[in-house]
């Protein structure tokens, strides 16, 4: 129960970023979910990506950097997402 909870926060602190940009544009969900599911697909599969990486690499503090990846990841993905938006 607890890995579900903890993959449930990460993935809100990752996504999180991306909604705001779109609840600011006053977005529909239908025109929200168009222009942000290649985003969003591609910011899971990032950071999975590099926390595997940072894993190989012998990095201490897995919670440390599993959360560190997600928020600059989830802050990319919301600039990518503004930047595609305008």
């Amino acid at each position: 129960m607890f890995a579900a909870v903890a993959i449930f926060v990460l993935l809100v602190v990752l996504l999180a970023p991306s909604w705001v940009v779109l609840y600011l544009r006053r977005m529909t969900f239908g025109k929200a979910l168009e222009a942000a599911w290649r985003v969003w697909i591609a910011q899971v599969i990032t950071s999975i990506a590099l926390t595997v990486l940072a894993d190989r690499h012998g990095f201490l503090n897995p919670a440390g950097y599993t959360l560190g990846i997600c928020l600059s990841v989830g802050f990319a993905g919301a600039l990518f997402l503004r930047l595609k938006i305008e």
